[in-house]
Order: structure tokens, then sequence, then C-alpha cells
């Protein structure tokens, strides 16, 4: 009794904390805008009063951020969250950690069945292991919606190029073929050369607006493209070279991983068809001896049994999802 009393402290504990990281993350953002905003107005209102400088700066992604600035992205980093990602999520970034607390609950639960002739190890379970699966939990979800996101971007990525190729060579500025990309390509890229070639359109220099996409998605393949577009603007040169050999690697790199997957179908069928199969199993062994199998779900020993066929294959099916991901990287 007094454990499920600290379990449910503990677990009301953490989703306080949640909350007030919320509404911490809330106010810091919404202080930066404000900050960001008076910046901007400042440059417009005086534009005079700002230093002239004759040395262009060095062609570079890295951005300079506050010390606040800093301190969220890295907390927020601890639990998988991006933040220049977050309103791209399928769901609001902070309902997942509520969801996690949840989902963690109920993995608590289960293990209570197994673990409870074992007051220690299910104390040590309900303290610190619940921690460390809301973690757990929390990442895998964040993620899961980064990856998925991410795949499609560099699958979408080669077409995107073959276009800006095709407009620069027929005479169109850059400005108007980034506008192209984002008219005729599908999501998420769409949404990436929009809010790219609207920052080119109201005055933001070009390589000040591909630094800011590269930092946004993060992905190595964007990077060289502001890269190259950056130089490509300053130094001057064809662009159209650069960019088609980007986008036969992207294509080749894409291909590859399309060959894993099938390489992989074999274990991939596997996985599914154990984690089905003891389900069938047992419904089929139901319908033939009910009595038989519902001494898994009335006695104490068949639930614990039955508590820790769950939880085994859910670590099996994690392993094996492990491994094929590892492969496919």
């Amino acid at each position: 009794m007094e454990s499920e009393k600290l379990l449910i402290a503990l677990a009301l504990a953490v989703i306080l904390l949640l909350l007030a990281a919320a509404v911490t993350v809330l106010l810091v953002r919404e202080h930066d805008r404000e900050l960001k905003l008076q910046a901007r107005m400042g440059d417009i209102i005086t534009p005079a009063s700002r230093p002239s400088n004759a040395v262009e700066e060095a062609v570079s992604l890295v951005r300079n951020v506050s010390r606040m600035e800093q301190f969220r992205e890295r907390a927020a980093a601890l639990i998988g969250v991006d933040l220049q990602q977050a309103e791209t999520y399928p769901i609001k970034w902070w309902l997942v950690p509520p969801l996690g607390v949840l989902l963690d609950m109920g993995l608590i639960f289960l293990l209570s069945h197994p673990l409870a002739g074992y007051p220690f190890l299910l104390f040590v379970t309900k303290t610190f292991g619940a921690v460390v699966f809301w973690y757990l939990i929390t990442r895998f979800i964040f993620n899961m919606f980064t990856n998925r996101r991410n795949n499609k971007l560099i699958e979408q990525f080669p077409d995107a190029l073959n276009t800006v190729v095709r407009c620069v060579r027929v005479g169109i500025p850059m400005g108007e073929a980034l506008r192209t990309v984002s008219r005729d390509s599908m999501e998420p890229t769409k949404l990436e050369f929009t809010i790219l070639a609207d920052k080119v359109s109201i005055g933001v220099p070009l390589d000040v607006a591909l630094r800011e996409l590269a930092l946004r998605v993060k992905l190595t393949e964007y990077q060289f493209f502001a890269t190259a577009l950056t130089l490509q603007a300053r130094a001057g040169g064809g662009i159209t070279q650069t960019l088609e050999g980007l986008s036969d690697v992207i294509r080749k790199r894409v291909g590859l991983k399309a060959r894993g997957y099938a390489l992989t179908a074999e274990a991939r069928t596997s996985a599914l068809v154990l984690s089905v199969l003891p389900f069938l199993a047992g419904g089929m062994i139901f319908m033939v001896q009910p009595p038989y199998i519902m001494t898994l779900f009335t006695t104490k020993g068949g639930e614990s049994v039955i508590t820790g066929a769950i939880v085994l294959l859910i670590l099996g099916m994690g392993t094996i999802q492990f491994m094929i991901s590892n492969v496919l990287k």
C-alpha cells in the first residue's frame, strides 16, 4: 500500500515538473520573440546606426544564440525534442510527456504482478524504473516523429534539387526557383521551401535564409545544399553541376536504403509473425478449451506468467527493431 502511494506521488511530481517545464519554455520562447521583434524594429527604424563592415562574413552554418536559448534547447534535447521542428510534429510536443507518464504507469502496473513476490525489486522498479521508462518512452516517441519526417525530406530532396537546376538553366532567378519548388513539392519539403522562399522574398539575404534552413532541418544534405548556394551567391560560378551531383548521390543513398529494407524483409516478417503468433495461439486455445487458458487470468501465478510474457515480447520486438534500424543506417 505504501509503495502504491509512493508511485502515485512520484507520478504527480513528474507531471507537475513537466507542466512547470512546459510553462517555462513557453515563457522563455515568448520573451525571445519579443526581443527579436524589438531588434528587427530597431534595424528598420534606424538602419544608419548599424556599423558598416566591408569585409564579408565567412560562410558558416554556426549561429550565435543566447545562454538562455542554449539552456532551453539542451533541456529539450534531453527528452528528444527539437524546438525548431516542434511545430511539425503530428501532435503538440508538450502532450507527449504526459502521454509518456500514462504509458509508464501502465508498464509499471504490468511489472507489479510478476514482481509482487520480490518487495525490493518492486520498490526499485516503481521508484527508479518509472523515471527511466518515462525517459525512454518519451525519447522514442520524439525520435519516431523526427526520423519519419527526415526520411520523407531525404526522399523528396532529389526532385527538389532537379527542379532548382531546371529553373536556373532556363534563366529563372534563384528566388523564383525556390518558389517553384515550394509550389510543386509535397509535404514536408513544401513547407521548408515555402519558409525559405518567403524569407528571401521579404528581403532576407539568401545565405542567411539557407543557413536557417540547414539549422532547422539538421540534415547533411540540406547543409551541403546551403553551403553550395551560399558559395555560388558570393563567389559566382555554375551551380547546376554541383546540385546535379548532390541529387545523384542522394538518389543512390535512397536506393541503397530501399535495398536494405528489401534485404531485412525476412527479419521484419519474422518479428511480425513472432508478435502475432502468441495472440493467435491463445485465441485458438480459448476457443477449443476455455478453462485451460483461463488459468492465466484467474490465478496469481497465471497473471505473473502472462505479464512477464508480454514484457519479454515488448523487449524482444524493441531489440529486433533496434537491430534493423542500425543496419539500415
